[in-house]
């Protein structure tokens, strides 16, 4: 069976070599501390401590620190002379390509794997990345063989260009990260308008029907509300209601930053009238320009 070493076991790494148990012998395990590669080793349920100090030999390197370690890690890894010819070193970054590993050397083949997974619990990660997309670019050897082992474990690999994998992770960013940003704001604004949300979010219906929608069909036929209708009147009194309250600053940019990305939508779909539109695009874009 192949072996893997894994340095910077945290949440990703340590979830990713778990999974991959079954179709690698996971080896070497290399946190910062001795004590976190234990427990590193211990969810895995396979490897040893080890240290960046004394590596061995392993057929496949995985890379799993964050984005600003992953080039000084690679040419630690390349400078301890265990890298031998047809090994795969890969990393896991979502902006950064495969030639983040700035080492050269003939017959080491690198490359990058980004799985559009959150990892924040590892536990439940287990059980749930199977079906996860994956980004995959680099050297052909090593995108055939890690698409493979991907495979092997329930992901949906898909290559990607790696020049244009920032604007890729830009997407994913903005579909997780600031997601969550959107719900808290938009859970802060139902506080605002005395609404308790302190237990059940009486919005979390209408989001997943709102998500629902969206990957059932398209944008243009799940936008709804105000400016799906070219209701510039309520859109006004929006703007209005943030503007009196003491903390409308963020909210402000928030709401016309995504109204204006919704003004394009509404016209594709085309139940608003182009005159009501532009009223709704000049509003926004005033109360844009004002903060």
């Amino acid at each position: 069976m192949p072996t893997l070493s894994c340095i910077g076991a945290g949440l990703l790494g340590k979830t990713l070599c778990h999974l991959l148990s079954n179709q690698l012998s996971i080896q070497q395990v290399i946190n910062r501390s001795v004590a976190s590669s234990q427990q590193a080793v211990d969810f895995i349920g396979a490897g040893r401590p080890a240290s960046i100090d004394n590596l061995e030999p392993a057929d496949i390197w995985l890379i799993a620190t964050p984005d600003d370690a992953i080039a000084a890690t690679g040419q630690a890894l390349f400078e301890s002379g265990v890298l031998r010819a047809d090994n795969i070193v890969f990393h896991c970054s979502g902006s950064l390509g495969a030639d983040a590993l700035q080492f050269a050397k003939a017959g080491i083949n690198r490359a990058s794997v980004h799985p559009i997974h959150s990892f924040a619990n590892p536990s439940q990660s287990i059980n749930s990345f199977a079906g996860s997309y994956c980004a995959v670019e680099g050297e052909p050897q090593a995108v055939e063989v890690l698409s493979s082992l991907f495979n092997a474990i329930g992901a949906l690999p898909f290559n990607i260009d790696g020049s244009r994998k920032v604007l890729y992770h830009t997407s994913t960013v903005m579909a997780c990260n600031y997601l969550v940003s959107l719900l808290e704001t938009s859970r802060q604004l139902l506080a605002a308008s005395g609404v308790d949300s302190s237990g059940a979010n009486p919005l979390e219906p209408l989001i997943r029907q709102t998500m629902d929608n969206f990957f059932a069909t398209d944008a243009k036929s799940a936008l709804t509300g105000p400016i799906a209708r070219g209701d510039n009147k309520t859109v006004a009194r929006h703007l209005a209601a943030l503007e009196a309250h003491p903390d409308h600053l963020l909210w402000q940019q928030v709401y016309t930053a995504l109204g204006n990305a919704a003004v394009p939508i509404s016209a594709e779909q085309g139940q608003a009238s182009a005159e009501s539109l532009e009223a709704i695009a000049s509003m926004l874009q005033s109360t844009q320009g004002d903060n």
